[in-house]
């Protein structure tokens, strides 16, 4: 009689992985098989983990082995997150950056956990990816979960996460599971090609003796704290552009304006962050009924409309009484008042949609 089966695994997006098993192994010998196989998963501790059989979200018995659990072999493994920690907003005036120092980009913390990693197909770990790794060069080679930023009593602390991929802050190493306080101005140089990532944060605690550093100012600073600001007091309809009184469409094209657009900097549909969506015409509606975010269940289908003064070279944004509202940098903003935007601001549409405006 065999004492093997032949089965097939899902491992994010390694899928229809092949596999020879025992039947007397368990599911939690079999999570740990799975991750000494895939070294780049990151928290390499099977309870961090759940194994299901495909199309059943319910888990397996960790104790049980492959033959009380009846396995056979046409069945399809699945490895997922066990459970995820719920993360939790920060108050605006505890915002932070992490700054990749090759090409300038910048990834706004503003929730702890805060993950630093590459997305994966878990829908929820990829809610709480602040740093997308994937963005940037050699950012392959950072584990899926591979460090965390925390906040706890106004100071920041990262977590390594990933047993195999180094994480240093100031040129020494976080032990595996360990965590260490960082400050403004600290770089945390992560993976073996040690990308290199420069920590801003908003509030500088007094201790730190880095109060110089406040001279620099996250691209997610509030916009009532930039020039950005409801636009005029309240708006004049500004002059009523002549776009706007006879009902006609601003386009771009004239000199005036410089290929307006907004890139994607966080969703839930993974392949789309990064992407870049062009504000050819004005006034332009954002919403579900905009194919990039057709998918977002958390975005209305007209959720804000974005328009241009030629006038007075001034963006502005409104919110079209959306469901789940509207945050420039963070700060949530009326429904029916536009608002300033300028290149840099961060647009979010509910809970997890954010982009970027770029000029």
């Amino acid at each position: 009689m065999d004492d093997y089966i032949d089965v097939k695994i899902n491992v994010f997006e390694h899928t229809g992985q092949h596999a020879k098993i025992r039947k007397s192994l368990t599911v939690n010998g079999l999570i740990e098989e799975i991750l000494k196989e895939f070294d780049d998963i990151g928290v390499n501790t099977s309870e961090t983990y759940k194994l299901s059989l495909k199309g059943i979200d319910r888990p397996l018995n960790p104790a049980f082995t492959m033959e009380q659990l009846d396995i056979q072999p046409q069945d399809e493994f699945t490895l997922g997150y066990a459970q995820q920690t719920i993360r939790q907003m920060l108050d605006p005036q505890n915002y932070a950056t992490l700054r990749e120092e090759t090409t300038g980009k910048i990834f706004d913390i503003q929730w702890h956990p805060a993950i630093i990693g590459r997305p994966s197909t878990e829908v929820n770990h990829n809610i709480m990816l602040a740093v997308n790794m994937q963005l940037v060069p050699t950012g392959m080679t950072i584990s899926r979960r591979h460090a965390q930023i925390n906040f706890a009593n106004g100071n920041y602390y990262i977590e390594t996460l990933s047993e195999n991929n180094p994480t240093y802050v100031n040129g020494k190493e976080v032990p595996f599971n360990n965590e260490r306080e960082i400050r403004n101005g600290d770089r945390i140089l992560l993976g073996q090609h040690k990308v290199s990532m420069l920590f801003e944060s908003r509030s500088v605690p007094g201790s730190t003796g880095r109060g110089a550093a406040q001279q620099h100012r996250p691209a997610s600073q509030p916009v009532q704290s930039q020039p950005s600001r409801p636009a005029s007091q309240p708006v004049t309809p500004m002059a009523q552009s002549a776009s706007e009184a006879d009902g006609s469409s601003t386009r771009v094209g004239s000199g005036d304006i410089h290929n307006p657009g907004l890139v994607i900097e966080r969703c839930t549909n993974v392949p789309m962050i990064g992407q870049r969506l062009e504000l050819s015409v004005f006034p332009f509606i954002i919403g579900r009924s905009t194919p990039i975010f057709a998918t977002e269940s958390d975005v209305s289908r007209q959720h804000a409309e974005i328009n241009y003064d030629p006038a007075n070279r001034q963006f502005t944004i409104v919110d079209l009484h959306s469901t789940n509202g509207i945050t420039l940098n963070g700060v949530k903003i009326d429904a029916d008042t536009p608002y300033e935007i300028i290149p840099g601001t961060k647009i979010g549409m509910g809970k997890f949609v954010l982009v970027r405006f770029e000029v």
